[in-house]
């Protein structure tokens, strides 16, 4: 075959037969960088995504806690607060109440817990609560586990309760329930009651602090205190 009928029967191949035989001999360009760009840019429009969603979602959640916060009767401060789903954990929440003749109480907790479902109600641990009662000894009361009704002014205590006035009276008990607005606390589980004269225990107690007024019932003993006499004195 000559020469002319080789060049002839190429020239006889159609443009596009021609085209495709180029760009397979032709040298042809790595495709793995524009593949990891491609990689790298998917990557971070999914961080993006993620990042922009979350940060939605955190602000939302600081919105609804603000919002169920200062929607509440009572004066709530906090050192440090933190969101786990629908739940809020309060550090060293403090809050001010009223009773009903308008002095105030205030409890402090180590930590607390809200469930933006319920607004009102508080799960406090450590709580520490004082009242004042006026001309009086304020009136102080520990818990190591609580329960706080913000909206009715009442705390279901538990897992250990104490009630004190530093002076005249130590009141002892397993749980009890505390209206604060009212000033009443109610037991139906056994409470010692410490005196400088005497321990008085009973299977059930309410406690009136506006009346001065402490009522045991169910097997109600008491136990009195030696009292003590000094060297060189005694009866005669």
């Amino acid at each position: 075959m000559t020469e002319a009928s080789i060049s002839t029967r190429n020239r006889e191949l159609p443009a596009p037969t021609r085209d495709r035989l180029a760009a397979l001999s032709a040298p042809r360009a790595s495709q793995i960088p524009m593949a990891v760009r491609h990689t790298q840019r998917v990557a971070k429009l999914r961080r993006n995504i993620v990042w922009g969603v979350g940060g939605i979602v955190t602000i939302c959640a600081v919105f609804l806690a603000y919002h169920f916060i200062s929607s509440l009767a009572i004066d709530l401060r906090f050192a440090h607060i933190g969101f786990q789903g629908a739940r809020i954990t309060i550090e060293q929440p403090r809050l001010v109440g009223y009773q009903k003749d308008g002095r105030q109480y205030e409890l402090k907790a180590r930590m607390g817990v809200q469930d933006i479902h319920k607004p009102d109600i508080f799960e406090l641990e450590g709580l520490e609560a004082r009242l004042e009662m006026g001309q009086g000894l304020p009136v102080l009361l520990t818990s190591a586990a609580a329960v706080y009704d913000g909206k009715q002014d009442r705390a279901e205590l538990s897992n250990g309760v104490r009630i004190f006035d530093e002076k005249n009276y130590d009141l002892r008990l397993e749980s009890a329930t505390m209206d604060f607005k009212a000033s009443t606390l109610v037991s139906q589980r056994p409470a010692t009651l410490k005196l400088d004269c005497c321990d008085v225990d009973g299977k059930a107690v309410e406690l009136a602090q506006a009346e001065s007024r402490l009522t045991f019932t169910g097997a109600v003993h008491s136990t009195f205190h030696e009292q003590k006499t000094e060297p060189g004195t005694g009866s005669k």
